[in-house]
């Protein structure tokens, strides 16, 4: 499949903008309410109002729990309400410079969103066929967002469902620029945050905030072979979004889980969500910096 690149149009904020210059920081968010419908969109509402990071990441369709109901069309109509409903009531309480991600059914399509105080600032259509939604149509083309930060602007792009599991695409995003990628997605399987997106981010060079749903899923542990008798361990394990941060030095923030240092090239700093509210800072400067092979 090939996949084009698009500039996507500006913000008005970005005339107001002192520097286009990438910023050393941007201060990220993955909130993930366990609330559905309404009282979901209040709960997002409440915090953003009460909160300043420049960018919060939501789940793929961040209030709704059972993605299947979207198989009845009458479903998807009310779930198009609700995801104009949404876009109205956050634009409300967003501050200039601000921003949210997640992913919406807009005109009958799934789609990830960047919304700011003006409401819809950034579209990007599901590239890949995905079970969960096979009634959307496929776009062929990833979005390129400029997006202005008080401190500079970042360039970004945005995958859902499953689209960050190709990572020819997400290599695509990264050549054409990107500081960040933006992943409003619904993990299905461990291996899509633990090596996946990992080694996206560590390939490709680039920050990535990416929120789910958690989800638990059932591991087998090997058992020692001189314990005769026993079969293999089950147990359940959780698994949820994560912010992949880069470094362009050996200075490790306590706020980051580090991994070691290869001698062939720098690994990011990984924070995994936890709970409802997971917050990081992220140096988007740090994807335009060379890496030593």
């Amino acid at each position: 499949m090939r996949v084009a690149v698009s500039q996507f149009a500006t913000s008005p904020n970005s005339q107001q903008m002192p520097s286009d210059k990438a910023p050393l920081t941007a201060n990220v968010a993955i909130f993930a309410t366990y609330k559905s419908d309404e009282t979901a969109i209040e709960d997002v509402c409440f915090y953003i109002e009460n909160n300043l990071s420049d960018i919060t990441q939501l789940p793929e369709l961040f209030f709704i729990a059972d993605k299947s109901t979207l198989n009845d069309i009458e479903q998807r109509e009310e779930v198009s309400k609700l995801s104009e409903l949404f876009v109205k009531q956050i634009s409300a309480v967003l501050r200039p410079y601000q921003y949210v991600c997640t992913s919406l059914v807009i005109n009958g399509q799934h789609q990830a969103v960047i919304i700011d105080e003006h409401g819809l600032f950034a579209q990007q259509q599901q590239l890949y066929f995905c079970q969960r939604y096979q009634w959307t149509t496929l776009a062929d083309e990833i979005n390129i967002i400029e997006l202005p930060l008080e401190q500079g602007n970042i360039t970004v792009a945005m995958l859902t469902a499953d689209d960050a599991n190709v990572a020819a695409t997400v290599n695509v995003a990264a050549l054409s620029g990107i500081h960040t990628l933006l992943v409003p997605f619904d993990i299905q399987v461990a291996c899509e945050v633990e090596e996946n997106l990992l080694a996206s981010a560590v390939e490709n060079r680039i920050c990535i905030v990416a929120a789910t749903r958690e989800k638990s899923f059932v591991i087998d542990e090997p058992v020692n072979n001189q314990q005769k008798g026993n079969k293999k361990k089950v147990k359940s394990q959780k698994s949820t979004g994560l912010i992949i941060n880069l470094t362009s030095n050996n200075v490790l923030l306590a706020q980051w889980q580090s991994k070691k240092q290869s001698a062939h090239i720098n690994l990011p700093l990984v924070k995994h969500q936890q709970g409802k509210i997971t917050k990081a800072v992220i140096h988007p400067i740090a994807a335009c910096e060379k890496v030593d092979h």
